[in-house]
């Protein structure tokens, strides 16, 4: 199992670029835990859950097929292991977890039968995706409070329920989702043009709870003053949509310097050379050797097969194909490059004596060249993928201090529409005790954070 979960760490490391476990503390190490999640990544979630959270995990494949295997997995939890179960069974696109099974509570309550004193928790998590099935995104898991194992089947199967949709930021639909991600983008770039001290760039982690902050506010607000709270939510909207017809972001509008000089303007190009002038190179070649076979044969599985499956089966699909495509393909290309430099058969050979590097290359044995190549082939990979993201952060740069220096751009009065607005934002919640602030107090088991919402005194 440790080397399973090290395979995933290695993996969900490589495909996603930031990868953030919020309140560990929340895992208890003194009993036996029953994970429960939403599933909305497929194989995603499955590698995560198993790789990033702490503790040793008992695998269980979704379906209790009898009593035994009920009696095996609960025995185990019961003497301190943990499970990980998606109790809707399948993965899907919605916004919103779904209806789901008993599994989860015919092995929590198995498990407390077993344990005598010291039973076992049920431990909601959180999954959050920036984009799904994109290669470098970002990923949030949050670890919820431990709730204790009572009633009916029925009864926890309903608290088991409620907790996925509160720590899976449950909506109706995907509008409302993103408006609250927008909101909060719109309070963040207040805060920080308030407090310039804070950091202006946080974690997705840190995004992940501002989101639940937002979305627990704009709940209460909605239910205590549904005018103004719609009034509000068109605001933001109108707003955001304009930002967006500009290719702006919230950040953007606070950030602008109060004295748009050439100098900032020259920096960004540098960058852009800085970071072109390494990828027009060797970096650039060995990534497309090392990465577009597999891709293509990633693309053609897709169109061959992908068309076919549900999209978390599709995004699986090409996760499996993935894992056998590249490290193939990398032993193949450093096994040709290594005879390139090193055989006396190749073409290159007869170039040795009018090239001091090229006579070292073919005096280096064979077995050294290999496993350096080896390593090279992937890391080619992520240092074009470093390297188009600092040219992709000039470049947007260059764009925005063209657009600061444009004198028909009415950046004072967007800039007031913004501060209007984060203005009635930030004062709603400052007004509010919210989640993460230090006299919150965490809901009821299956209760929605907005019923533990209350205006400060």
């Amino acid at each position: 199992m440790g080397l399973q979960n090290w395979f995933n760490r290695t993996m969900m490391s490589t495909w996603f670029r930031e990868i953030s476990v919020i309140d560990t503390e929340n895992l208890p190490k003194d009993r036996g835990a029953v994970m429960v999640s939403w599933h909305p990544g497929g194989l995603y979630d499955k590698m995560l859950t198993k790789g990033m959270i702490p503790g040793e995990q008992i695998y269980f494949d979704g379906i209790i097929n009898d009593d035994s295997e009920l009696d095996l997995i609960a025995t185990k939890v019961a003497n301190g292991a943990n499970v990980v179960v998606f109790p809707e069974g399948e993965s899907h696109e919605s916004p919103k977890p779904n209806q789901i099974r008993d599994c989860a509570a015919k092995i929590a309550f198995r498990s407390a039968e077993l344990a005598g004193d010291n039973k076992p928790v049920i431990v909601p998590i959180g999954i959050h995706y920036s984009r799904k099935y994109y290669f470098r995104e970002r990923v949030a898991l949050t670890i919820e409070r431990p709730i204790e194992i009572t009633g009916s089947i029925k009864e926890l199967s309903s608290i088991i329920s409620s907790e996925i949709s509160r720590a899976s930021h449950s909506s109706e639909n995907w509008q409302d989702r993103v408006l609250i991600w927008k909101a909060r983008s719109i309070i963040r770039a207040e805060r920080f043009r308030t407090n310039p001290e804070m950091k202006q760039r946080v974690s997705y982690g840190e995004e992940v709870l501002g989101a639940r902050r937002v979305r627990a506010a704009w709940e209460w607000f909605a239910k205590e003053n549904p005018d103004s709270c719609k009034l509000l939510e068109e605001r933001t909207k109108e707003h955001m949509s304009k930002l967006e017809s500009f290719s702006l972001k919230p950040r953007y509008i606070d950030t602008r310097p109060k004295s748009v000089t050439n100098k900032g303007f020259m920096i960004s190009i540098w960058w852009l050379l800085f970071a072109w002038s390494f990828m027009l190179g060797f970096v650039t070649i060995s990534a497309i050797i090392g990465s577009l076979p597999p891709l293509l044969v990633v693309v053609a599985g897709d169109k061959l097969i992908g068309s076919k499956l549900s999209q978390s089966g599709r995004g699986a699909m090409k996760l499996y194909i993935s894992f056998v495509a590249y490290p193939v393909w990398w032993a193949i290309t450093a096994w040709a490059f290594t005879w390139t430099l090193t055989s006396d058969g190749s073409p290159l050979a007869k170039f040795a004596e009018y090239s001091v590097i090229l006579e070292f290359l073919f005096a280096v044995p064979s077995y050294a060249v290999f496993p350096l190549l080896l390593w090279w082939m992937p890391t080619a990979g992520k240092l074009q993928l470093t390297l188009q993201s600092k040219a992709t952060i000039a470049w947007r740069r260059m764009r925005l201090w063209v657009m600061w220096r444009n004198p028909a751009f009415d950046w004072d009065k967007l800039c007031d529409e913004q501060r209007r607005l984060a203005s009635d934002l930030v004062k709603i919640g400052d007004n509010l005790v919210l989640p993460g602030d230090d006299d919150w107090v965490e809901p009821s088991p299956g209760m929605e954070d907005f019923t533990s919402v209350s205006q400060r005194q």
